[in-house]
């Protein structure tokens, strides 16, 4: 599939996936008001951290393995995962009171989501991909509808996932010789050997990033309330569905096309320009939409609490341009950079975090300070990586040439 249909595809579907749930948390915010926004951008936060967790990288390295190593890989994927959810869902139990069986079905469930996703990305089959991310959308809304309250949307919510990812990873395993020996521990332990500084430093990396973009609402649940932390839920939904829409869509279109590159050892630096002259024209186009429009669609039949979100709009424009414009160029380090380089950056965000959502508001309870010096620190950031990626690509494109 070419480099923009792809995207067209990832995008299209990554457009439906946000307005579902834009709806999903219309509907919990009209059923059961914007608390219960929070509560459930909270659990949602706190699973996605734990997918991250259960796979910790070792799903990307599936689309760059050889065929001889992908049913090891496979394995190694579904041993660690299963492992660590069970680990993962006691911890959350015990220090938010709540079920460690729903724990467990949620993080498992999307722990498999990034598992088959790759898949498809190995196989470039984008249809395939942006089917099963419409459908764990419309799943979420459909258990919504079907539940009687809050507790029974979850457990509905987390069985219903799990049955989903079974249909999904059967249907991509089908040409993959996965045998029971690849779940040996001498085996496993060979895939560790062998894939060691990228699980060790990609795997931090990238439970760092996802830990980046959700412990904000975390955080908010406990300097603030779940209400606030429902204000940042709905404004991340809808104002940052460019960067969730399109600039993962390049992300990954990228990401496979990069990983093929990998394993033919060369690198396209003509369609490096063209993502990045890309990205930052959609980065001015967002942000400035947002800008302008955001208010408008607030004010045409949402509620007051809906409404009072608008401020956080304008909090976070600084953050959205760099999400957009750079932020999917800094795959290329992750495919053919330095593992320690993408480590650090995510270290980087961390210190940024820990800074305006814990000691900012433990030193001064101002809302619109945190998110202001949130925002404004990353699109610093940013800039610097911006360079950093860009001598990547230079240095790919001669090395290329000789």
């Amino acid at each position: 599939m070419g480099f923009l249909r792809s995207i067209l595809t990832i995008a299209g579907a990554s457009f439906l996936s946000q307005l579902i749930g834009a709806f999903t948390l219309w509907l919990i915010s009209h059923q059961y008001g914007m608390g219960e926004v929070g509560n459930y951008a909270l659990t949602y936060s706190v699973v996605l951290i734990g997918a991250q967790v259960c796979t910790f990288a070792s799903q990307l390295l599936i689309p760059k393995v050889s065929d001889d190593e992908l049913s090891q890989n496979i394995a190694f994927c579904f041993a660690l995962s299963g492992v660590v959810a069970v680990l993962y869902s006691v911890i959350l139990g015990l220090i938010f009171q709540h079920d460690m069986g729903l724990f467990f079905f949620l993080t498992l469930g999307y722990a498999w989501v990034l598992i088959s996703e790759n898949l498809f990305l190995r196989k470039e089959k984008m249809r395939s991909l942006a089917i099963q991310r419409i459908t764990v959308s419309i799943l979420v809304l459909l258990s919504l509808v079907l539940a009687s309250n809050p507790l029974v949307f979850y457990w509905v919510w987390s069985v219903a996932l799990l049955v989903l990812l079974v249909f999904c990873l059967r249907l991509s395993l089908r040409a993959v010789p996965l045998v029971w020996s690849n779940f040996s521990p001498i085996m496993l332990f060979e895939f560790i050997k062998a894939h060691r500084h990228h699980l060790l430093k990609v795997g931090s990396a990238e439970v760092l990033a996802m830990a980046n973009l959700n412990l904000p609402v975390i955080l908010l649940n406990f300097w603030f309330s779940p209400i606030v932390a429902g204000y940042f839920a709905v404004v991340s939904r809808f104002c940052l569905a460019p960067v969730t829409i399109v600039a993962n869509a390049v992300r990954n279109s990228l990401f496979s096309r990069w990983s093929l590159d990998y394993r033919r050892k060369t690198f396209d630096f003509s369609g490096f320009i063209k993502a990045r002259r890309l990205l930052f024209v959609l980065g001015i186009v967002s942000t400035v939409g947002v800008f302008l429009f955001y208010p408008i669609v607030m004010h045409l039949g949402f509620s007051q609490q809906w409404i009072d979100s608008i401020p956080t709009s304008r909090y976070i424009l600084p953050y959205l341009f760099p999400a957009m414009a750079i932020c999917p160029l800094t795959v290329i380090e992750l495919v053919f950079g330095s593992t320690n380089y993408f480590l650090q950056i995510q270290i980087e965000q961390l210190l940024i975090v820990a800074l305006a959502f814990v000691i900012l508001p433990w030193a001064h309870q101002d809302y619109a300070v945190v998110i202001i010096a949130y925002s404004v620190l990353s699109l610093l950031r940013y800039s610097v990586i911006y360079l950093r990626v860009n001598r990547r690509a230079n240095e790919l494109a001669k090395a290329s040439e000789q």
